[in-house]
């Protein structure tokens, strides 16, 4: 399910692991941003019901405005387009902001047709280079119709042997995905966030990675290594992204590389 730019295809990706606290919605913000600092036109979904992308981005959500929640709920049969539901961040990147009231779908399901809701309306979405969705950190309902929806899934772990797992239901989760909604799905990017590669474990998660994912360098998935630094952490207090905060810290010329490389095969 392919978006279309006002000149050439876009790509959907959704940015998933069904684990907390690994990095996948500091990697939405900050990718998102440097994309849009390389001229790309960008779109955030976020269904993540924690909505740290939406605040991580400078959006507070007014009470009236309308979210993905309305955008995937068939209550009433009066779902709200998702082009009224986008917003403009002063960070050049549009976003669809996520509600707490997401939850009730993730335990609840999306009914009827549920699934391919999502990936309907991107079908019919203009003018955007790429799409991230920020998935929530589990293999339910807002993540299954996330895959539905997407060319490609960004894995997105810490370097420990609990997110290795996670990486591995992932890929069952998908091909769950292609057999029955979208068969072209793949697990297309995988990168390591605060990553401190001082530890033995570390060293041997990120060797393993790049064994069974292939180098970048060499069209493989495995996009490389976020450094840990506090500074992160202190930009997303600010709600703002890392190259806004800090802009030559670590972290902020890994995302800036990592967004030119995702940039080089996005237009490939």
């Amino acid at each position: 399910m392919t978006a279309q730019s006002d000149d050439g295809i876009g790509r959907v990706i959704a940015i998933a692991l069904q684990k907390g606290g690994v990095g996948k919605t500091t990697t939405t913000i900050n990718l998102a941003a440097e994309l849009a600092r390389l001229d790309m036109r960008v779109l955030v979904i976020d269904i993540d019901q924690q909505a740290h992308s939406t605040s991580g981005l400078g959006i507070t959500v007014g009470p009236d405005d309308p979210t993905a929640f309305e955008v995937l709920t068939d209550e009433r049969n009066q779902r709200v387009p998702l082009l009224e539901a986008i917003q403009k961040t002063e960070f050049g990147v549009d976003i669809v902001p996520a509600a707490l009231a997401l939850r009730q779908l993730e335990k609840g399901g999306l009914g009827p047709g549920g699934q391919l809701r999502l990936a309907k309306q991107l079908d019919d979405l203009t003018g955007y280079d790429v799409i991230f969705i920020d998935c929530p950190p589990a293999l339910g309902a807002l993540t299954e119709a996330a895959m539905a929806a997407a060319d490609d899934v960004l894995a997105v772990l810490e370097a420990g042997p609990d997110e290795v797992d996670a990486l591995v239901r992932l890929g069952s989760a998908v091909a769950d995905v292609q057999e029955g909604l979208n068969e072209a799905l793949e697990i297309r990017y995988v990168l390591l966030a605060d990553y401190e590669g001082n530890t033995k474990t570390a060293q041997n998660v990120r060797a393993g990675l790049l064994q069974d994912w292939g180098a970048w360098s060499a069209g493989g998935a495995y996009l490389g290594e976020i450094p840990h630094t506090v500074r992160v952490r202190e930009a997303k207090d600010k709600r703002v992204p890392i190259a806004v905060h800090a802009p030559t810290c670590s972290a902020a010329v890994a995302y800036r590389d990592a967004a030119v490389l995702l940039a080089e095969r996005i237009r490939a």
